[in-house]
């Protein structure tokens, strides 16, 4: 990220933030520090392999025992909300968990600035973000932008967090849309079978604290 870009996502973070600070809906409660997200229809999220599909299956145990279960919750919700283990999506997932880890931060206390803009595929980290982050569209606690760059701002009381993927992560899904759609047609049946075992493997692979450039803003 250039100094021009960083200084723009500066100035537009800074404002959107005060924006959705004041006018945010708050906090779920208001204890403090990073905490684990508590179902509110289910008794428990599922955690038994086979329970899975054949895709997600084999990667369950490993998943959990490599990212602990506040990713696991947060990406398999993702995942069901998003209809498919989108790349981006799932990028967007690993962020709002680590801005919280990072911030230690509370579900559903930090509030949300998304340069992700409304078009597919940078739109799709949003619904990650929402869902890791219980920051979402109908509490008021996340705004987003026309600027098309899957990056954001995590706001938690005074503190101000960029996140953006790092250039060795944009160019690994770039080349995975790529090459499924040359093989199988791009959103065709097949590419998105073949998307969703792909992107389980790197739902395993990436660890959220070594994917993305990180930023505290003054």
């Amino acid at each position: 990220m250039g100094k021009s870009t960083l200084k723009m996502h500066i100035i537009v973070g800074i404002c959107l933030a005060f924006i959705v600070c004041f006018n945010g809906n708050g906090n779920a409660h208001d204890l403090p520090g990073f905490d684990n997200r508590k179902p509110v229809c289910l008794e428990y999220y599922p955690t038994n392999p086979s329970l899975f599909n054949k895709t997600v299956r084999p990667f369950v145990t490993q998943i959990i025992d490599r990212h602990g279960l506040e990713e696991w919750k947060a990406t398999l919700l993702t995942n069901e909300m998003h209809r498919h283990l989108g790349l981006w999506s799932l990028i967007g997932a690993k962020m709002g968990v680590r801005a919280r880890e990072v911030l230690d931060t509370p579900f559903d206390a930090i509030k949300v600035v998304s340069f992700a803009g409304y078009k597919p595929p940078f739109s799709c980290i949003n619904d990650g973000i929402q869902i890791s982050t219980g920051a979402s569209l109908g509490r008021g606690t996340i705004s987003n932008t026309l600027l098309g760059q899957p990056e954001a701002i995590f706001v938690y009381h005074e503190k101000r967090f960029l996140m953006a993927p790092k250039p060795e992560i944009r160019a690994t899904v770039k080349q995975v849309i790529k090459d499924l759609s040359e093989k199988y047609g791009f959103q065709s049946p097949r590419y998105f079978e073949e998307l969703d075992k792909v992107s389980v493997k790197y739902w395993l692979e990436w660890k959220r604290d070594e994917m993305f450039v990180e930023t505290f803003l003054k």
